[in-house]
């Protein structure tokens, strides 16, 4: 593209250059300064061949698009623009020729002029969105040092394979995503949640290319090759975005298909009725040149494109990537949305506020056994279970069979040939083991047994998100169908639920993914869920536009049509802010291209307009599309804002 965007600005210096001279020689002509003919004859063939040099080289490209969308049977923009071209020199060769100074290669210079400028701010629009992600390309290092045949050797990105172990120095960009293969780590997220302060991490915690390793060297287990990894994926749906369409794209370019052919047949039919009129000849054919250069769809086939670059390029500066075109109109016509609990409206910090356990059972050796069995778990509570073991100086086995089973628990099977399971008071009881009730109102519970033997129940506090009221509020102001949807028990959803604003009717607990999907499917369409773990695909993937926060899993970012950066869910308000910005932009920009061009065309039919104020018009309309869609280049006036929590509370863990 940037290549594209060089090689457009010579062809656009090459126009203006001769252009301008072009222009002043048929000032001349045009203001009739009694020079005489002869000399008015050789103005007139001077502003001719200056115009050579930007018929020939500075319209190619548009010759080139012409010749091929005539081959596929597609006629566009190009081909009415090649035409007026070839028509304005053919017309005024014909003149010179005949001895007449009255030529109209300025309309063919400022024709190509204006449609380079315009393709070059349409260039420039989309150069920048992508340019708010070519800084994941100096995320990572270009080499990594890999552990093989026994021994530390550098090796290129590339030639790394999932399951190599890579070592990575203190203050330096991980190369790839993987999970720590050290007991801990401080990693700092900034560059792709926006969260400043570094977060712990644990053995078996997953972390992403290009976050940065804020305490000493670790190792890293890759699982992610490059290409593939969480950085890669930005990029390349970013991209993807933009070769696809929505139903806004596909009015645009059907009325940009038809148009063409409409307008040449317009055009010729203006000829013969003016001739019909009793007009001359060298009139009738400026009328009908004025037609076909007025009619080409310029604004049209710009409309939509222009806005929703715009928009994906203001997301990405605002830490929201769209990664589906559709997601501008279906985000912006929602009428509900749902959201998960855990790690979505709530931080994933989670502290444990109790532990019971069984005679001759420590709370150490509770909270051990918990963490070891989830290890390599991305949940918010696994991730808990190790933080606070790792501080307490609990030593945990590696290597032990697990069986994860999701919104439910772990079960390990362990040497001596009994399982452990870690998981919901309603899990373990289904498996035969007797928990002692806890009546602890507010809480995450987690049980751990062994075989049918109760050993101790851990209670963990959740913490909601900085914004997560404020964001629910706002939806709830735009009258929004809200739902809280939860595998967690009845209490600690309701508890969550009514601090952050959702009314007991919305909030539905102990939920499987597949419940999770059907409550989705139930919401008014256009639906929205905003969810964050594997738990959540089929709920992202029912809802009309699903969204996965920071720090979501693989699956859950692959299948959401918008991922969010920054921690928190009043990104999810701002995208629907933007959305619907965006989509309001779309139905004016198409509105007024086509009732600019339908208008146009029927003043060009009914009185003669000169055709370089044909050509002028025409931009005009293409700089007013283009004006419209920048204003989504502004900033926002206003955010979703909420009390400010410490900074302990900002540290990141995870998600489901």
């Amino acid at each position: 593209m940037a290549q594209a965007r060089r090689t457009l600005l010579v062809r656009l210096g090459v126009s203006i250059a001769f252009g301008m001279w072009t222009l002043m020689a048929s000032a001349l002509l045009y203001f009739n300064y009694g020079l005489g003919p002869r000399v008015d004859w050789i103005i007139a063939l001077t502003a001719s061949l200056l115009a050579l040099p930007v018929v020939s080289y500075a319209g190619l490209p548009f010759y080139r698009a012409a010749w091929r969308t005539l081959r596929a049977g597609h006629p566009g923009m190009d081909v009415l623009v090649s035409l007026g071209v070839i028509s304005a020199m053919t017309f005024s060769a014909w003149h010179l020729w005949r001895g007449s100074s009255d030529v109209y290669v300025d309309t063919a210079v400022m024709l190509i002029t204006l449609l380079l400028a315009g393709r070059l701010v349409e260039l420039a629009s989309r150069q920048d969105g992508l340019d708010a992600l070519a800084s994941l390309d100096s995320l990572s290092p270009e080499s990594a040092r890999v552990w093989r045949d026994g021994q530390w050797e550098s090796s290129a990105l590339e030639d790394i394979r999932c399951g190599d172990q890579v070592s990575v120095d203190a203050q330096a960009a991980l190369p790839f995503d993987g999970f720590l293969d050290n007991d801990q780590a401080l990693i700092d997220r900034a560059v792709l949640t926006g969260e400043t302060t570094p977060v712990l991490l644990t053995r078996g915690d997953r972390i992403e290319a290009g976050c940065i390793n804020a305490g000493p060297a670790l190792i890293l287990r890759v699982d992610a090759e490059l290409g593939h990894r969480y950085i890669d994926s930005l990029r390349n749906r970013t991209l993807q975005l933009y070769a696809r369409k929505g139903e806004f794209q596909k009015v645009s370019d059907s009325v940009a298909r038809w148009l063409p052919s409409a307008a040449l047949g317009l055009a010729v039919g203006t000829f013969f009725m003016v001739l019909a009129r009793g007009v001359d000849l060298d009139e009738a054919f400026a009328w009908s040149l004025s037609v076909l250069i007025v009619a080409c769809p310029c604004a049209v086939g710009l409309a939509i494109p222009v806005v929703t670059q715009a928009a994906t390029a203001r997301g990405l500066r605002q830490g929201i990537v769209f990664k589906d075109l559709s997601a501008f109109e279906t985000l912006a016509r929602a009428r509900s949305i749902a959201f998960d609990k855990t790690g979505t409206l709530t931080t994933g910090l989670l502290g444990i506020h109790d532990i019971h356990t069984a005679r001759g059972i420590s709370g150490d050796d509770v909270l051990r056994l918990a963490a070891q069995a989830e290890q390599g778990i991305t949940h918010p509570v696994a991730q808990t279970l190790r933080r606070h073991a790792t501080e307490r100086g609990l030593a945990l086995a590696d290597g032990l069979a697990a069986i994860h089973h999701p919104s439910l628990g772990v079960a390990v099977h362990e040497p001596q040939g009994t399982i452990l399971r870690v998981g919901s008071p309603r899990w373990l009881s289904e498996h035969g083991i007797d928990i002692p009730d806890i009546d602890e109102g507010i809480g995450k519970i987690v049980g751990v047994a062994r075989g049918k033997r109760w050993l101790g129940t851990l209670i963990l506090d959740e913490t909601l998100t900085r914004d997560a009221a404020a964001a629910v509020a706002h939806f709830r102001d735009a009258s929004f169908t809200l739902a809280l949807l939860s595998g967690d028990q009845a209490t600690n959803v309701h508890a969550i639920g009514q601090r952050g604003g959702f009314r007991r009717s919305e909030r539905f607990a102990e939920l499987t993914p597949d419940a999770k999907a059907r409550l989705v499917e139930t919401l008014p369409k256009p639906s929205v869920f905003v969810g964050d773990g594997i738990n959540d695909t089929l709920a992202l993937a029912t809802a009309t536009t699903g969204i996965s926060v920071a720090g979501a899993t693989p699956q859950a970012r692959d299948i959401a049509a918008i991922s969010l950066l920054t921690t928190g869910i009043g990104q999810a308000w701002q995208a629907h802010r933007l959305a619907r910005s965006a989509y309001r932009l779309m139905h004016q920009n198409l509105a007024f291209s086509i009732a600019y061009n339908l208008l146009a065309l029927s003043i060009a039919v009914w009185m003669p307009i000169p055709p370089v104020i044909a050509a002028g018009a025409m931009a005009l309309s293409s700089v007013s599309v283009l004006a419209n869609a920048a204003r989504l280049y502004i900033p926002p006036e206003t955010s979703v804002q909420a009390p400010q929590i410490s900074d302990n509370e900002l540290r990141n863990t995870g998600s489901i």
